[in-house]
């Protein structure tokens, strides 16, 4: 009887230690999880020049910019992708000193739930992200950019949170998009030179 009591709470422990709790996943999205990079030439400087172009844009149409965002009330860290505006946001709703950070940095810190909500930290998972990917139409979206060395129009066909994602691929593969300002749903994709 002691054997199986101890079976089942070792069971028990097992279980309890990979569930996780209705938290947002532990794990960091990164390139080498498969997060559908095709562009080989994209580097930490042109992922800086992003950064700073999509910080730089105050027009009422903003770049969705790609972000490590660690939530410090559960010490959950992820890449998300949301609006600059937003991150900005974020911050501004931070409580004490870490309102002062650094925009060069791709990685953020959020302490509040307002914060978290603003950048949309909870938007979408990891899981769905990598779901999305595998969308035939967005590789070939993509690749269109990349040839390209214009801007592209693109009236995209979907929820907030596809968008979302589609802008966090883009992003990934050194491509910036900004939502129109009028039809949300207008987006204008260029890769950053």
């Amino acid at each position: 009887m002691n054997i199986l009591r101890f079976i089942s709470l070792g069971a028990f422990f097992i279980i309890l230690s990979n569930y996780s709790l209705g938290q947002s996943t532990k794990k960091k999205f990164s390139r080498g999880d498969s997060l559908f990079v095709f562009n080989t030439r994209l580097d930490i400087k042109t992922k800086t020049r992003m950064l700073d172009s999509a910080f730089a844009n105050n027009s009422t149409a903003p770049t969705f910019v790609v972000i490590v965002a660690t939530n410090q009330i559960n010490g959950v860290t992820k890449e998300i992708c949301t609006e600059a505006p937003f991150v900005v946001g974020g911050v501004d709703r931070n409580k004490g000193k870490e309102k002062s950070q650094n925009y060069k940095s791709q990685h953020f810190y959020f302490n509040t739930k307002p914060a978290l909500d603003n950048i949309g930290f909870y938007e979408y998972s990891y899981r769905e992200l990598l779901e999305y990917g595998q969308n035939k139409d967005v590789r070939k979206i993509v690749t269109e950019v990349l040839k390209s060395n214009k801007e592209i129009e693109l009236n995209f066909q979907g929820s907030r949170k596809q968008q979302f994602m589609f802008a966090h691929i883009l992003f990934n593969n050194g491509i910036m998009s900004i939502r129109g300002d009028i039809a949300g749903n207008i987006m204008t994709l260029a890769e950053i030179k």
